[in-house]
């Protein structure tokens, strides 16, 4: 299947049009009506504000029409009937006299995304937010695209796939000559919205996640061809699709620097190739079975020795099977609660961060869970605030700042932790100098503190990264060669191709990201995506239950 195509705009049928040529939809019916190419008898109509199912007037358009299907759509209240084609001029017209806004749904109703009209401007706020979002490191490109009506994008995500012939697909335009069909793998509906997980050409290597919100909200990436597209709000129904490049990004983790190297005489990074930070932290002094501690102020770097962690972290007394692909169910369910501040420089790249960043990351986490071999295990937001911090030094000094008691920086985390009982806490900044960093790996309860580049925090999957780290998981072996406190918690790279959530671009020449974990078990394209030193699903599985339990 080619999975670029041209794409034309002929999202929904007038109905006047419709109404005063009839001569002209018997020829339209064999083209833009149909569910399949070999579907020539059915119809869709999609009525926008239909009346309550026991009014008059919807008796009498049921009557009318007698519709083969009614498809009913939570979200909006809105409506699809299927109907034989040579009943829509009537059902338009009755729907018209019933005073019912109805529109035959055209070829492109699985577009989920549109071309700016022609003729339409960008306004000033969208221009300025336009350049901001060029602005931000990696931005190789960007089009400006609409979002359908409401209804539309709900029955475009949504369909049945038993009304579609067991087809389940959307289209993803990336601007307004080139666009892709990705097919739907896992959908779940929230409080206000749906969060969609799809494929492109039936493999993990191109993957989707959508959330989108009935406003006319849709935030989401694109993972194709080795390349990330974001998707962003931009106010109201305009939406940017932002191209990365990937070689141009911020680094995973920033540099502890080379003059503080020397005057630790450290050999390595341990930034860079462990992502731990409580490595130029004294080591934390909890015993694993007790309550830990409020931790002492943090030292001078001067003073700080290369000391790796040794502390063991606490393992559930719940074992899990976790030797071989983790099992559907009796595994007990394991939520893992998550704080999120973010400054006020990083909620300025976006028209609304918690729904265009934050919860798009948390899902994000949350697929990769689901199809790495731990769908027991999920992530959510237990508060997400604007911390009044300002930003200045280095990853290290803002996660830190974050996770310290008494230092003066940021004190209100500690309360709101402890009021909304959140297990994890992540800093969400505008710092490109890195991509994030945790407070430690395998993280103690007071230690189980992360900071991410907003730019990255779902472009790279910098969030779930982080957050793995907090867990236990860790770098690839060809990065990070420690063996505590898992001897098979390794990322893994497969040659120049591809690397699970915990592997390093430079371990592999730059090549993508998948949102996986490393897992024996699973399969990509034919290749095991771990092995036995590489198994972070089994960190994952053995270790979120520990995490879970810090509140």
């Amino acid at each position: 299947m080619a999975a670029v195509r041209s794409v034309r705009s002929a999202r929904l049928v007038p109905l006047l049009a419709v109404a005063l040529a009839c001569a002209a939809w018997m020829g339209f019916q064999h083209a833009d009506a149909i569910d399949e190419p070999g579907d020539r008898t059915m119809a869709h109509i999609l009525l926008s504000n239909p009346p309550a199912s026991d009014s008059q007037t919807y008796r009498a358009l049921l009557s009318a029409v007698s519709p083969a299907r009614i498809e009913k759509l939570e979200m909006t209240k809105a409506q699809i009937w299927s109907v034989p084609v040579e009943a829509v001029v009537a059902t338009l017209a009755v729907a018209r006299e019933q005073g019912i806004e109805a529109s035959v749904l055209g070829a492109d109703w699985k577009d989920v995304l549109a071309p700016m009209p022609e003729g339409r401007e960008m306004t000033p706020a969208e221009s300025d937010f336009q350049k901001k979002m060029a602005s931000e490191p990696g931005a190789a490109g960007m089009s400006m695209m609409m979002l359908p009506p409401a209804p539309m994008i709900e029955y475009a995500l949504t369909a049945d796939p038993d009304s579609l012939q067991g087809r389940s697909s959307i289209v993803l335009k990336f601007n307004d000559t080139q666009s892709v069909v990705a097919t739907r793998t896992h959908l779940e509906k929230t409080a206000d919205g749906y969060i969609w997980h799809g494929v492109i050409d039936g493999t993990m290597l191109n993957s989707v996640t959508l959330v989108w919100w009935p406003e006319g909200r849709l935030a989401g990436t694109i993972n194709y061809r080795g390349q990330m597209y974001v998707l962003k709000n931009m106010g109201g129904a305009m939406h940017g699709v932002m191209k990365m490049a990937p070689d141009d990004m911020p680094p995973e983790h920033a540099p502890l620097g080379i003059d503080k190297m020397k005057a630790m005489r450290m050999k390595k990074d341990p930034l860079v190739t462990k992502g731990d930070a409580s490595m130029l932290r004294k080591k934390s002094t909890v015993p694993p079975d007790e309550k830990p501690r409020q931790r002492p102020h943090r030292s001078d770097l001067r003073n700080l020795q290369d000391a790796p962690q040794t502390t063991q972290p606490r393992v559930s007394a719940a074992p899990l099977n976790i030797e071989g692909p983790a099992p559907e169910a009796p595994t007990p369910k394991v939520e893992i609660s998550v704080l999120v501040a973010y400054t006020a420089t990083a909620a300025a790249h976006y028209s609304d961060i918690e729904k265009d960043l934050i919860r798009l990351s948390l899902e994000q986490a949350n697929e990769s869970f689901r199809i790495s071999g731990a769908p027991h295990v999920r992530l959510v937001p237990a508060h997400i605030y604007q911390t009044g911090y300002v930003e200045q030094g280095s990853h290290f000094e803002h996660v830190f700042r974050f996770a310290d008691k008494g230092d003066g920086h940021m004190e209100e985390v500690h309360g709101l932790r402890d009021r909304f009982r959140a297990d994890l806490a992540v800093l969400i900044v505008h710092d490109p100098m890195g991509c994030g960093l945790a407070a430690q790996v395998a993280a103690t309860e007071d230690r189980a503190f992360a900071v991410v580049h907003h730019g990255c925090a779902a472009a790279t999957y910098s969030l779930p990264h982080e957050i793995g780290h907090l867990i236990g998981a860790r770098h690839d072996l060809e990065l990070d060669d420690e063996k505590t406190p898992f001897p098979y918690g390794h990322g893994f790279i497969h040659k120049q191709a591809w690397r699970t959530m915990m592997g390093y671009k430079e371990s592999c020449g730059g090549c993508q990201r998948l949102p996986i974990w490393s897992n024996p078990d699973v399969v990509v394209d034919g290749i095991a995506a771990g092995n036995n030193d590489s198994n972070n699903a089994r960190v994952i599985a053995l270790q979120a239950a520990r995490v879970a339990a810090f509140r």
